[in-house]
C-alpha cells in the first residue's frame, strides 16, 4: 500500500498532462502513487492516462462520467487507501522533489495532519507571485486561529498541501460549485491535531485563459464571497484584534463589489447581503489602524460614514440604495 497519493483529475489536458505527470514522479520517493481520474475528457487525455499508467507502475487509472473538478477530486479521495494524499491538478506541476522533500515533515510526528509548502500562483504570467512560508508549527486548538491571524484564507489551495487521508472521512469537496477549495479549507484546518508550515519543495499554479476567475459570471463567483462571508461571520463572534476582522471584512467587501459588477447578478442576492455586510463594518479608527492600502481604506471610509447607501454607491448600482 501507498503511503501517499497524489490525486490529479483530468479533463481535456491532453497538452500538459505528460509535464504534469512527470513533475510528480518522483524516484526519492517509492512509497507514493499517482491516481488520474479522467473526468469524462473527450480529447486525447483518456488514451494518454492508460499510456501513462502502462509505463509506470505507480500510476493507475480510474475514467469516470464528466461531473467536475470536486467530484473528480472526491472520486479519488475515495479510491485511496494511502495514509496521504495531495492533489495537482494537470494543467500545473511541482518542483523536482517536492513531495520527496517534505516526507520527513509528514512522517516526523504522528500528530502531524497537514504540511503545507510553498507556491507560485500564476506562473508564466506578468501577474505571477509566490507565497512562501517559515518553517512554523501550530497545534489544536490554536491552528485556527493562527490561520486567520495570518490570513490563510488568501491561499485556500488544496494543490500545495499534503493531507492526512483520515481528514477526509467526513469531508468532501463539495460538487457542482466553484472554489471548492475556500469551501473545504477552514473544516480541515479546524480538525486538524498539528499543522506544519514547510519552506521545501513549491507546487507551480499556472494562470489558464479559460480558469473560472477569467470567465466572470455571477455563478462562479458567487461561492467565494459565501465561503469567506461565512468565515466573517465566525470571526467576529471569536476574540480577534478589530484590525483581524476588518481586514476580512475588507475582502468580503471587494468579493460582494465583483459580484454586483457581473453582467448577471442576481439582484436580490445581493440585496440580501448589502444590510449584513453593512452590519459588520468596522469604526473608523480600526480602518485606519488596520494596515489596509489607502486605495481600500478609503473605500471602507466611505462605506462607515454613509452606511447602506454609501455601499451601494461604492457598488456602483442605485436599485440596491433601498
Amino acid at each position: 500500500m501507498a503511503r501517499l497519493s497524489v490525486i490529479i483529475p483530468v479533463y481535456n489536458s491532453a497538452s500538459t498532462l505528460k509535464r504534469c505527470v512527470r513533475s510528480v514522479l518522483s524516484p526519492d520517493l517509492e512509497d507514493m502513487e499517482i491516481i488520474l481520474v479522467d473526468d469524462g475528457s473527450t480529447d486525447d487525455s483518456p488514451g494518454l492516462c492508460d499510456s501513462l499508467a502502462s509505463e509506470n507502475g505507480c500510476i493507475r487509472v480510474i475514467h469516470r462520467k464528466n461531473g467536475g473538478l470536486s467530484a473528480a477530486r472526491n472520486t479519488g479521495i475515495e479510491a485511496s487507501d494511502s495514509e496521504w494524499i495531495s492533489f495537482v491538478d494537470s494543467d500545473d506541476e511541482v518542483a523536482p522533489g517536492t513531495f520527496a522533500d517534505n516526507s520527513e515533515w509528514r512522517e516526523s510526528d504522528s500528530t502531524i495532519d497537514l504540511v503545507e509548502y510553498p507556491i507560485t500562483v500564476h506562473a508564466g504570467s506578468a501577474d505571477a507571485f509566490d507565497i512562501v512560508f517559515r518553517p512554523t508549527v501550530t497545534n489544536a486548538p490554536d491552528s485556527f486561529r493562527h490561520w486567520i491571524l495570518n490570513e490563510g484564507y488568501n491561499h485556500c489551495y488544496a494543490c500545495n498541501k499534503i493531507f492526512r487521508r483520515s481528514l477526509f472521512d467526513r469531508i468532501r469537496f463539495p460538487e457542482g460549485e466553484n472554489f471548492e477549495d475556500a469551501a473545504i479549507c477552514p473544516d480541515i484546518i479546524r480538525i486538524c491535531r498539528q499543522i506544519r508550515y514547510s519552506d521545501k519543495g513549491r507546487y507551480i499554479y499556472y494562470k489558464s485563459p479559460d480558469s473560472i476567475t477569467r470567465r466572470y459570471r455571477f455563478r462562479n463567483q458567487e461561492p467565494l464571497f459565501r465561503h469567506n462571508f461565512r468565515l466573517l461571520e465566525e470571526v467576529y463572534d471569536q476574540e480577534f484584534s478589530t484590525s483581524v476582522k476588518t481586514r476580512l471584512w475588507s475582502i468580503c467587501l471587494n468579493l460582494l463589489i465583483d459580484l454586483c459588477r457581473c453582467k448577471d447578478a442576481d439582484d436580490s442576492y445581493i440585496k440580501q447581503f448589502v444590510p449584513k455586510m453593512v452590519s459588520y463594518r468596522p469604526a473608523i479608527p480600526h480602518v485606519l489602524k488596520s494596515g489596509i492600502p489607502i486605495g481600500q481604506t478609503l473605500k471602507i471610509l466611505s462605506t462607515c460614514i454613509i452606511g447602506v447607501k454609501g455601499l451601494c454607491l461604492i457598488l456602483g448600482i442605485k436599485k440596491y440604495q433601498s
